[in-house]
């Protein structure tokens, strides 16, 4: 018997792993099939609610799992044969820096067939343990349900990351377990639905001593804020102290960008953030109450801002992300509950008083009032720059974008240069994470597969608005590491969605590197002059090309009238490649 409803009876094992997926909420595959996988396909076709899409590389699907997840905030699923699952490394590497929970499920050989010298018998665990969470083998039918709880747990529980199954083809192929076994038995259990890490009393105290004690404290958050959902837990704390909140590139999205006396969000800090919070972070903040973030090289200016000597707290689930290069106070714990606990012990200790004292009060508002003067005059200075630079720059472009984008549209972006860009220049209309950018470990190509992943999700989530787009900001490089191959799953999937290129025809970030460092010696970094709109047009998209800054917000509103999948394709100033260090 292939299917079944009843649980008492044996089910064909890829049958069994598609219902257990969908009992976990999952309704989206992203993979391509192969002959060690079959089964599975045919459970995920017997499944109702289940839908597998099909993409061209395997890269790109597991990269469109991590963004679906982290659109969606459950799990990403994606699969693979033996060979393609060799395609999964970089993009799995990925969601581990980005904390996505992704489950990879990767057919193999038979179990009786290793060691035969048959073509596919590759060591696919060996190649992805270094770049999962976890990665399980499965050589027994008997161990599959088990080991199927567990890669779920792994992947949502703790700070979230990806696993991987690699399951051999008898084993996909077997009928000797119920189905019962591959179903949850018992609801509302925390290792199977995420749980929240609660921090330790003590350290609580002692984070609130520090801030107590503090001039002017400030928060810094990242993506980890975000995935725990501490939006108004970082908007109460930034009010109640009066402390400025900033983010990583990452971070974006924990508050919006207003410039309303209220909000305290002043954007971004780190190798490509903005000059005035570096200044302020430098003279004026005693305290730096970090939030769900790693404070990486990028985020902190090569390590300078904060300085190694500041004062600081920092909150993270993962315990071995707390001082890998500074010496914070560190809690351990989920963020939302963490600032929780913390606004509750402040309000015990009365700290409304204390802020209310007129020489703190005073002191506190008038950096605060201090720091948007200096943003206000940063960006009029700024601005006389590339507001109407022709030949085009990439800020314009993003400020056009942003002009043009509403509330609930999504914006990806690809790594290396674009993703830099959003930083200083991209404002937040709205909280959440709307903006899906590869800050883990920056592999370029991620944005094709990023953009398919997150189309289908907000599809999904705004079926009611269908007129919610998500646009791919990226360029002439990462589009081609991507695979344009992907144009036509755009199209197949009838995906609302616009990728607009930032076409310098280079590798701006390598050539940026070659300027700076090696006196303008460019070797390798030059590319062809590709109408990247004929191919889209090619692959029953609607292409668009712009060369001068007069054509560029009407060709834009134009791309963004309607529905159905765009290209506009930019040509940028060759000698702007990435935004200006602030620091």
């Amino acid at each position: 018997m292939y299917d079944t409803t009843n649980p008492k009876d044996p089910i064909l094992a890829g049958h069994g792993i598609a219902k257990f997926l969908r009992s976990h909420g999952v309704t989206r595959v992203f993979g391509i099939p192969d002959g060690h996988s079959l089964s599975f396909y045919d459970g995920i076709l017997a499944t109702e609610g289940l839908e597998h899409v099909l993409l061209n590389d395997e890269r790109n699907a597991a990269f469109a799992a991590d963004a679906y997840s982290r659109v969606m905030g459950m799990l990403g699923v994606c699969d693979a044969g033996a060979a393609g699952s060799m395609n999964f490394p970089i993009a799995l590497a990925e969601a581990k820096g980005s904390a996505s929970p992704v489950l990879a499920i990767a057919g193999v050989v038979k179990s009786t067939d290793v060691l035969k010298n048959i073509p596919h018998d590759i060591n696919v665990t060996k190649t992805l343990e270094a770049v999962t969470k976890w990665t399980g083998t499965v050589l027994n039918p008997e161990h599959l349900p088990r080991f199927l709880k567990y890669a779920v747990k792994q992947a949502i529980n703790g700070r979230p990351g990806p696993t991987a199954l690699v399951i051999a083809e008898d084993v996909m192929n077997s009928n000797e377990i119920k189905l019962k076994e591959f179903m949850p038995r018992i609801g509302g259990s925390c290792s199977l639905n995420s749980c929240r890490a609660m921090a330790a009393p003590s350290e609580i105290e002692q984070a609130v001593s520090m801030i107590e004690n503090s001039r002017q404290p400030a928060i810094y958050c990242g993506s980890g804020s975000l995935i725990s959902g501490a939006f108004e837990e970082v908007r109460t704390l930034s009010n109640i102290l009066l402390a400025p909140v900033f983010s990583t590139i990452s971070g974006k999205g924990i508050m919006t960008s207003s410039q309303s006396p209220e909000n305290l969000y002043f954007g971004t800090i780190g190798l490509f953030g903005e000059k005035p919070n570096h200044k302020f972070i430098r003279t004026k903040s005693d305290l730096l109450i970090v939030v769900g973030n790693r404070l990486t090289e990028d985020d902190t200016a090569n390590f300078k801002v904060p300085s190694k000597r500041m004062e600081m707290i920092q909150i993270d689930v993962d315990p071995s992300e707390i001082g890998l290069s500074y010496n914070p106070w560190g809690i351990i714990g989920d963020p939302k509950d963490t600032l929780k606990s913390i606004i509750e012990t402040l309000n015990a200790h009365q700290i409304q008083g204390l802020i209310q004292n007129e020489e703190v009060f005073k002191h506190r508002l008038k950096n605060i009032e201090n720091l948007r003067s200096d943003h206000l005059q940063y960006r009029q200075s700024d601005n006389l720059l590339w507001m109407d630079a022709d030949p085009i720059k990439p800020q314009r472009i993003l400020k056009s974008i942003s002009d043009i984008m509403g509330k609930d549209d999504y914006l990806v972006t690809d790594a290396s240069a674009s993703s830099r860009w959003i930083g200083p220049y991209f404002p937040v209309k709205k909280i959440g994470r709307r903006i899906i950018s590869p800050r883990g470990v920056g592999p370029t190509g991620f944005g094709i597969g990023a953009l398919i992943g997150t189309s289908i999700a907000s599809k999904q989530l705004n079926s009611n608005r269908s007129n919610s787009k998500t646009i791919l900001f990226t360029g002439d490089g990462g589009l081609m590491n991507g695979g344009i191959s992907e144009f036509e799953t755009i199209k197949k999937l009838d995906l609302n969605c616009i990728i607009v290129i930032i076409n310098n025809f280079s590798l701006g970030f390598i050539k940026f590197g070659q300027t700076m460092l090696f006196k303008q010696r460019y070797y390798e970094t030059d590319r062809p002059k590709t109408d990247f709109s004929k191919i889209t047009e090619a692959f029953g998209g609607k292409g668009y090309h712009v060369d001068r800054l007069s054509e560029l917000d009407h060709i834009l509103k134009d791309a963004f009238k309607g529905e159905g999948f765009k290209l506009v394709d930019i040509s940028i100033d060759p000698k702007e490649f990435l935004p200006p260090n602030f620091y």
